[in-house]
């Protein structure tokens, strides 16, 4: 990768990048990150304890961090929260980005016959006013 910290990170931050380097992924998939999509992706760099120099290297190499999908069920939902929540960050969903999202769903363990029914579901929470944390919430319940 583009610098010799990255040897030194720990296997849980190498997660936390890959993560980041998902929302950077739905975020240029149209080829252009928007305003209001930069926005979100440093208010949740800033969530995932990321510099703004590791952020900046994550956009700019972004092919080459690998996701690292979480062990616990909690954390591979609140993950795809994030990733519908960027998908909706310029106030569309497109079939690209939503392609997408799904298909970072499934890498992040979620099955392949439940990874769409969960995108509607959590696209509906969100559009009904829910935060990420209640979202997940109310997904662990379920």
């Amino acid at each position: 990768m583009g610098n010799i910290n990255n040897v030194y990170e720990s296997g849980g931050q190498k997660a936390l990048q890959g993560h980041f380097r998902n929302l950077v992924m739905i975020a240029r998939v149209d080829g252009v990150i928007d305003p209001e999509e930069n926005v979100l992706l440093y208010r949740m760099a800033r969530r995932l304890a990321l510099t703004d120099a590791q952020v900046k290297e994550i956009i700019e190499h972004v092919d080459e961090y690998p996701v690292i999908p979480p062990f616990s069920r909690e954390e591979r939902l609140e993950r795809f929260v994030r990733l519908v929540q960027m998908v909706l960050s310029n106030g569309k969903v497109t079939d690209p980005e939503k392609h997408l999202a799904l298909r970072y769903g499934v890498e992040l363990g979620i099955d392949e016959d439940e990874v769409e029914p969960l995108f509607e579901i959590i696209l509906d929470h969100w559009l009904n006013g829910m935060d990420a944390s209640e979202i997940v919430e109310a997904l662990m319940n379920n």
